[in-house]
């Protein structure tokens, strides 16, 4: 589900369009006013919704994925922030899928992290991964999101309401969403000007998305996971990920 994503989604497009035809990409566009869904390729699917609502955003996608299982074997359910790829040693998505024959599976969770000290700004006309060097383990995108059952979820896609955990030490989820600090800035302010549904405001769900403050920020970006207590321990990124091919465009 997207909402005026002009840098994230031509990455996630540009990713997942060498494993699936764009007949097979089904995407929520939430009232997108800055002309990143136009002309779309894929099945968008236009939704509007008083701002940002996470339990309507995942009963809204569980619904879908329950109504794709009717037709298809699997579903892989992401945010537009959210790289699922196998580790490249063992081989492409598209191998993963080729052989996958359980009910469900749990990636395990990385952050791309922009290190400002060593790194420039991304040069958006470059290969992502060839400009970042850092990541760390989070422990809140080990995410139950590929599937041949239907799911449901809690708020964010982070557990199943079951309680089902199937980790595959072989499938991550790179998350996207520090890979550059100053867009991480923009995009903050955009979330933070929207209206919050008050049960979510209120509970503090995903509330790192409404920092705007450069220390407040910085602070986070370098010192929290979304798991409480459990803080971030950066490590140099193994040159192999450099082999999975994420392009920026718009």
């Amino acid at each position: 589900m997207v909402h005026d994503e002009s840098v994230f989604l031509p990455i996630w497009l540009g990713y997942y369009t060498q494993f699936f035809g764009c007949d097979d990409i089904y995407v929520f566009d939430h009232d997108t006013t800055d002309g990143s869904t136009d002309g779309a390729e894929y099945h968008r699917l236009p939704v509007s919704h008083a701002g940002v609502d996470h339990a309507w955003m995942v009963d809204t996608i569980a619904a879908m994925q329950h109504e794709l299982l009717e037709r298809y074997d699997m579903v892989l359910v992401t945010d537009v922030d959210e790289i699922v790829a196998p580790d490249p040693d063992w081989g492409t998505l598209g191998d993963y899928l080729d052989q996958f024959d359980e009910p469900f599976v749990t990636t395990q969770g990385w952050d791309l992290v922009h290190m400002r000290d060593r790194e420039p700004p991304l040069d958006w006309t470059r290969p992502i991964l060839d400009q970042r060097r850092y990541w760390f383990r989070n422990w809140a995108y080990y995410k139950p999101i590929l599937a041949t059952e239907p799911c449901t979820w809690f708020p964010g896609f982070h557990a199943r309401r079951d309680g089902g955990w199937n980790p595959d030490e072989r499938l991550f989820l790179l998350h996207l969403h520090r890979m550059d600090f100053d867009y991480c800035m923009r995009r903050h302010r955009t979330r933070h000007g929207m209206r919050w549904n008050e049960e979510d405001f209120e509970s503090g769900m995903a509330a790192h998305n409404r920092i705007v403050d450069e220390a407040e920020l910085e602070r986070w970006f370098y010192t929290e996971t979304e798991v409480p207590n459990v803080p971030v321990k950066i490590e140099e990124m193994p040159a192999k990920w450099k082999r999975v091919i994420l392009l920026p465009g718009g």
